[in-house]
Parts: C-alpha cells; structure tokens; sequence
C-alpha cells in the first residue's frame, strides 16, 4: 500500500512539473513528427554568400556557378566559366543544364536578385541532387559592383536570335 501511494503521489508531482514548466511535455495533441530526422536535416536553408565568399570557390573543382537570367542578360556579362540555367527554359533544355550539374559536388545559383536565385536553388534541391547548393547575395549586380571576375559573350547552347543589320 505504501508502495502505490509513493508511485501515484510521484506521478502526480511529475506531471505537475511538467504542466508547469514553458518546455514540458505536451501530453494532450501529440502528433509524430511526419519526417524522419534524416531527411529533415537534409532540408536546412539554402546558404547565401556574398560574392566575396563565393569568388574564393572560383575555379575550384566540383565548384560550378549557374546563371539564372535571361540569354541576353548572361551574354551581356557573367561570372566567368558559369553555365547559364534560365528559369524559363524549355524541358529539353532543363535535362542539358541538369547533366552539367550532375559532376558538380557545390553549385552557387545567381541571378538578377537573390530571391531569383534562391527559388532556382529550392527547385534543384526538390529535384533531389544531392550536392551543395548556395546562393549569391545580392546577385549579378552584386558581382559586378565588387569588381570580381567576369565575362561576356555568347550563351553556349542558348538560341538566341539576333537581327542582323542589313549590309552596306
């Protein structure tokens, strides 16, 4: 008998710490988590840096810079050795762009802005390449004001057409 009056009395005086303190165990509206630890960790924010940090990666191996903007913007200038990986290309044009990305192991997306990027960025961790992807704060512009390396010239496998000026 003295035994079970201890026990209900150290329940009691259990769960009544627990109701009391602000980080205590939630008894009543338990629901298991619905993504196991593994995979949860896997999904932590997609890392910005500024295109000081990001230029220290230029030309290292695995490293791969991808430019989100439009053919006539990344022709106008770019990151040098980047590949261009516009939003709005077509699907057959997504399969090209994911195979260059395949040999990366750290891909730094930019764009015109860094909400730009960053949504490029989600979309190639959703589609589940397991690598590093970072994004460049501040974008382009960002790159350019810090007088970093660039280049210019025309988009490899972009189609872009340009009217010509008839000859003299």
């Amino acid at each position: 008998m003295r035994s079970l009056a201890l026990l209900l009395g150290g329940a009691v005086l259990g769960l009544g710490i627990n109701a009391a303190r602000p980080t205590g165990v939630a008894l009543t509206g338990f629901e298991p988590p619905t993504a196991c630890t593994a995979a949860a960790a896997e999904e932590a924010p997609v890392i910005e840096m500024t295109p000081r940090e990001a230029s220290s990666l230029c030309g290292q191996s695995g490293t791969l810079f991808a430019d989100t903007r439009t053919a006539e913007s990344f022709e106008a200038g770019h990151v040098a050795d980047a590949i261009h990986l516009p939003c709005d290309m077509t699907a057959s044009g997504a399969e090209v762009a994911m195979k260059e990305l395949g040999h990366a192991q750290t891909i730094v997306v930019y764009g015109a802005s860094t909400e730009e990027a960053a949504e490029v960025a989600e979309t190639l961790r959703r589609r589940g390449l397991k690598m590093d992807v970072r994004v460049l704060r501040g974008g382009f512009s960002a790159w350019e004001q810090e007088g970093l390396a660039c280049a210019s010239g025309p988009c490899p496998g972009c189609a872009i057409t340009h009217k010509q000026e008839p000859s003299p």
